[in-house]
């Protein structure tokens, strides 16, 4: 298991390099010497189409990442993922108009999404059972790994008098692709995928080697492996293939929903306005100086990460539902008070509004990280069933791309328009998300894979259990494949 958990490192990684990367374009914004190098950028409608060049480029991979997941493997994926991100990292080094740049952001974002997909879904498919849930809830909270590494990388590179001052940054996101591709090589391909595929000789072997230690006739592996070849009969005995199966019954129509609602609402809250245009918003407080603005940006990531973290530990003690409302709760509350503090300062120029709005971002933030940050890609691998899996969570990462690249263009017009009465938007925006929470996101805690397919698909599914393998139930075995 420790080698294992070692391996799985190859998946955090491509959270990491997905944060860096989301990240990195609000740390640019703040450079001059960027906006000055890069012919174009000066223009705000411009630097708009760049900020959301890597979603766009997320919405062009919606079809081919999870066929390549699913037909060559989830280790395929991840190694295209970061091929391609090298070669659009690299292009960016050199980059000198705002063509050159858009155009490898938009290869950048094809291949993270690749990356990202296959990274997730390998993770939750070859951890260990009992660990599982928290495995799966921390793989987002490694994008404030990434993000960190971005706000301070950009920050300590603004005192470089030349153009490594944003070349730097851009460079320092090589390492987590080749770091990944490095580490892809040595870890064992998903075990679902694996029967899936007819091999399931080789998908027992991984099982018995990394979750019972070389131990043959371990119950639990027996159970793991008689679940897997019940997903794979399944598959083949279905009706519908392809993306059809998505609404092909009541239950998929329901997942289908909510990894649609689930994906945009993790950007329509309110998030990306500090995620990718917190130094415009600081302008508005009275935060104009670079320095400041980078050091409360590394702050703020450090901060969002221990909280996230911390929240993805108890995402089977407090339960998916709850930290989804709770979450959503919270940033209703300190965004109200975001925008009343925004409009004192825009009326008043009270020094005591406009720090009070940044500490009310901090809590909306925290607000935000505790639920939608580590629980919706955990949640929507586990209502998906093993066959649809990539095609579900593909669904999930499209609507987010959607939702970012929305907010992208119409963001940096909106603040610098209507200033803080744009705020007022995601009051509504939220009291929607809660209403929606509250009465259609059902809880998963606790349950097995079976047991949530049951809840949606009413008792559909069957567990097939091998010979001389008593059926068993272990509370913490609650998320196999």
């Amino acid at each position: 298991m420790r080698k294992l958990n070692f391996l799985l490192l190859s998946c955090y990684l491509g959270a990491m390099a997905n944060g860096y990367i989301s990240s990195l374009i609000s740390n640019l914004i703040t450079n001059p010497r960027w906006l000055r190098d890069v012919q174009g950028l000066s223009n705000a409608a411009l630097l708009g189409l760049v900020t959301a060049a890597q979603s766009l480029g997320c919405i062009a991979a919606f079809f081919p990442a999870p066929w390549l997941s699913d037909k060559y493997g989830r280790r395929a994926g991840i190694m295209f993922g970061n091929i391609g991100m090298i070669s659009g990292f690299t292009g960016q080094l050199f980059s000198r108009t705002f063509n050159q740049f858009l155009g490898l952001r938009l290869l950048v974002g094809f291949a993270s999404i690749s990356n990202t997909l296959s990274s997730s879904a390998l993770l939750v498919e070859l951890a260990h059972p009992r660990q599982r849930a928290v495995a799966g809830a921390l793989f987002n909270t490694c994008y404030f790994i990434g993000s960190i590494t971005a706000a301070w990388t950009s920050y300590g590179a603004l005192r470089i008098q030349s153009s490594w001052s944003w070349q730097l940054p851009v460079a320092v996101q090589l390492i987590w692709a080749m770091a990944q591709l490095t580490l892809t090589f040595f870890c064992p391909e998903s075990p679902c995928w694996l029967v899936r595929n007819g091999k399931e000789e080789r998908a027992k072997e991984i099982l018995v080697k990394y979750h019972a230690n070389g131990h043959h006739g371990d119950p639990l592996v027996l159970q793991e492996f008689s679940r897997m070849c019940t997903s794979a009969e399944m598959e083949t005995q279905s009706d519908v293939a392809g993306w059809l199966a998505l609404c092909a019954t009541p239950g998929n129509r329901k997942r289908l929903v909510l990894s649609i609602v689930i994906g945009v609402a993790t950007q329509w809250v309110g998030n990306g306005i500090i995620s990718f245009y917190l130094a415009p918003v600081l302008q508005t407080v009275g935060i104009t100086d670079s320095f400041q603005q980078q050091g409360i940006n590394g702050g703020l990531q450090i901060y969002s990460w221990f909280l996230a973290c911390g929240a993805a530990l108890l995402s089977e003690k407090a339960g998916r539902r709850r930290l989804f409302l709770t979450s959503a709760s919270t940033m209703l509350v300190f965004m109200i008070m975001v925008t009343i503090c925004s409009a004192l300062y825009s009326t008043t120029q009270s020094a005591t509004a406009g720090y009070a709005v940044i500490v009310f971002l901090f809590l909306f933030l925290g607000g935000y990280v505790i639920g939608l940050t580590p629980i919706p890609i955990l949640y929507v691998n586990e209502i998906w069933p093993s066959h649809l899996r990539a095609k579900g969570t593909s669904v999930f990462w499209v609507s987010q791309a959607v939702a970012i690249c929305f907010n992208q263009f119409v963001n940096p017009v909106a603040l610098s328009r209507i200033s803080w009465r744009y705020y007022l938007v995601y009051v509504g925006v939220l009291i929607t998300v809660v209403i929606f929470m509250f009465f259609y996101v059902p809880e998963t805690k606790g349950l097995s894979l079976e047991e949530v397919g049951n809840m949606f698909d009413g008792g559909q599914n069957e567990t097939v259990v091998l010979s001389g393998v008593a059926p068993r139930r272990n509370d913490d075995d609650n998320l196999d494949c």
